[in-house]
């Protein structure tokens, strides 16, 4: 008996509610007014027109000799309008959804075979302009402190960002005051002092 009653009540609230919606969307459909629907020009009228005139007489748009009667020019026909087709809605959602990808990470190595490419071979694998996220940049691997203390910020506002040589020239600079101990694992490797 309570289904019942639940089923009757729903019921007359979905009349209840087309009944109230019923004359708002009579209303919001109203007709064009006829006299702004006489001006216009049927898109199937406008090519026998124009070939009737013969083409354009006078200014572009101007109205043509007889009363009533417009000329349309033929850039402004609708026919001549390109209209865009629209996207299928799900390329759309998944080209909005899809986040951009990630810019491809620069690899500048390099074949010397000085001490700093042997360095750099064992900390970045070579990689001059790599950036790891690790907090450590560039083919030596500074931190950003050590590269800033030693006077990287001339070059580049990151080590990954200056060249090799530039790289290289913050490197000796750190090993004229501590040798070759900011890099302990590849010191010991190649048997650096």
């Amino acid at each position: 008996m309570h289904m019942l009653r639940r089923t009757l009540l729903l019921a007359a609230i979905s009349v209840a509610g087309v009944g109230l919606l019923a004359p708002l969307a009579a209303r919001s459909a109203t007709p064009i007014p006829l006299e702004i629907a006489e001006t216009l020009l049927p898109v199937a009228d406008a090519p026998k027109i124009m070939a009737d005139r013969g083409g354009l007489t006078g200014r572009q748009g101007s109205v043509a000799s007889g009363p009533g009667e417009r000329h349309v020019p033929e850039e402004l026909h609708p026919s001549a309008v390109p209209t865009p087709a629209a996207a299928p809605m799900e390329a759309t959602l998944h080209s909005a959804a899809a986040p951009p990808a990630p810019a491809p990470q620069r690899v500048v190595t390099y074949a010397g075979n000085s001490v700093w490419d042997d360095l750099a071979r064992c900390e970045s694998g070579g990689n001059w302009a790599i950036n790891t996220g690790n907090g450590y940049y560039g083919g030596l691997q500074f931190s950003l402190g050590t590269w800033q203390q030693y006077g990287g910020a001339e070059f580049a506002a990151y080590p990954h960002q200056a060249t090799r040589d530039e790289q290289i020239v913050v490197a000796e600079r750190l090993r004229a005051v501590r040798g070759y101990a900011p890099w302990p694992s590849c010191r010991a490797k190649l048997g650096l002092p």
